[in-house]
């Protein structure tokens, strides 16, 4: 007995290893490359309790009975969905981004959305109920992030994902965080020198920004398409009042803006 819970199974689930930075098996574990999902079942205060765990870190505790399943039965069944994620996703861990699909959490891709798991609790207010759908979905996505190497999503991205779900959409503005118009630029400019003194590729993930630090990685996400993409500032600009940022032709491609030249993009600051 600790903390009130008496264990009663613990169960591995899966372990994914994330390859998109190409790492072989055995570096990647070496290097905390991978993602550990464990289930474990417990008693607590008499009621039995199911929780589901991602490199040791506990993302989501189910109580009791949840939507006519055992709390068991909940928690292996987001651990399942959690080990598919990882075996077709593995490569796209990047593009995750939080949301929610009615009172359910969801996780959803380039546009899709391709997990959805039941919240441990129902509110009667379905405003909290999507914040807690949101928020809970960006802590699984940023220990995945974590487990991938990469750094986690800013708290921001949960208003972008409540806003978008509800229908109502506004600009995102912070320090970590902005939207706006986005444009690229392409073949006049391939080969020649960035600001930071790089040869500009056309087919790179590089961006133009006005202030931001170069190497300044950004998630930036098409509005009307959902695709995103991560590019590195590199460069100077945009030069055009109502544009936020200037994109590689490679990334325009990414968020299937090439033939529109521009479109509404919400952006967030990664490191």
């Amino acid at each position: 007995m600790k903390n009130g819970k008496n264990y009663l199974t613990s169960t591995l689930v899966a372990i994914g290893l994330v390859s998109a930075f190409g790492a072989s098996p055995a570096s990647a574990a070496n290097s905390g490359l991978a993602a550990e999902v464990v289930t474990s079942t417990y008693e607590e205060n008499g009621q039995e309790c199911a929780s589901v765990t991602i490199n040791g870190e506990e993302v989501i505790s189910y109580r009791g009975e949840v939507d006519g399943d055992s709390a068991e039965d909940k928690a292996e069944s987001l651990a399942d969905k959690l080990e598919e994620l990882l075996d077709e996703e593995k490569d796209s861990i990047e593009s995750l981004l939080p949301a929610r699909d009615g009172n359910q959490g969801a996780i959803r891709c380039n546009g899709k959305t391709i997990l959805k798991f039941s919240l441990p609790v129902k509110s009667p207010d379905a405003e909290e109920q999507g914040k807690l759908a949101v928020k809970t979905s960006l802590q699984i996505i940023n220990v995945l992030r974590m487990a991938s190497g990469s750094t986690k999503l800013p708290d921001s991205v949960n208003n972008f994902a409540e806003a978008a779900a509800s229908g109502r959409l506004a600009n995102v503005q912070g320090d970590d965080s902005f939207s706006g118009r986005a444009s690229w630029y392409g073949p006049n400019f391939h080969g020649r020198k960035t600001s930071n003194g790089e040869r500009y590729d056309q087919e790179g993930m590089t961006a133009a920004h006005r202030t931001l630090p170069f190497g300044t990685k950004l998630r930036v996400t098409n509005r009307s398409t959902g695709k995103s993409c991560v590019v590195k500032v590199n460069d100077r600009g945009p030069f055009v009042d109502n544009r936020v940022i200037d994109l590689s032709k490679g990334a325009a491609k990414q968020l299937n803006m090439v033939s529109s030249g521009v479109a509404m993009v919400d952006v967030f600051v990664l490191q």
